[in-house]
């Protein structure tokens, strides 16, 4: 016995069927690249601030302690090392245009983060953070201690 389907059934399963597609498509490949974009920067401005806020004089720090600064460092590099790699392989193209439009690029902010374990000047650290800070359009007020 065969079954007889109501056009309208069918283009209304069929509408719904590209619907699911499109929006699978929009999910996976905008907007799951650009949230794991935002996520790495996020982690990587709140990793520069924790290491502003334990670097008061590398010199007189004991060896434990700036093993722990050093990590932190090591860290926000690594999530630098993500935003990289998210920027220039996840991200549609008409995101990485827009993020060009607003002066934004996290190569360039990636690429000045990389000789700050080697120097020992905090305000050479913090102008160059600052920097990296302005290249991913981000507040630079978090390193600010308060006393």
């Amino acid at each position: 016995m065969l079954f007889s389907l109501d056009s309208s059934l069918l283009i209304a399963a069929g509408a719904s069927f590209v619907a699911g597609v499109l929006g699978y498509i929009i999910a996976r490949f905008w907007i799951k690249p650009i949230v794991r974009y935002n996520i790495a920067k996020r982690k990587l401005d709140h990793h520069l601030g924790v290491y502003l806020n334990m670097i008061d004089d590398l010199a007189q720090t004991p060896k434990k302690q700036a093993g722990i600064i050093q990590e932190t460092l090591r860290t926000a590099r690594k999530h630098g090392m993500d935003l990289v790699s998210c920027y220039s392989s996840d991200l549609p193209y008409w995101y990485r245009l827009l993020l060009e439009s607003r002066q934004e690029s996290p190569t360039e902010a990636s690429g000045l983060l990389t000789n700050l374990s080697k120097m020992r000047d905090r305000q050479q650290i913090e102008t160059r953070i600052a920097e990296a800070r302005n290249k991913l359009n981000l507040k630079s007020d978090h390193g600010k201690k308060t006393t």
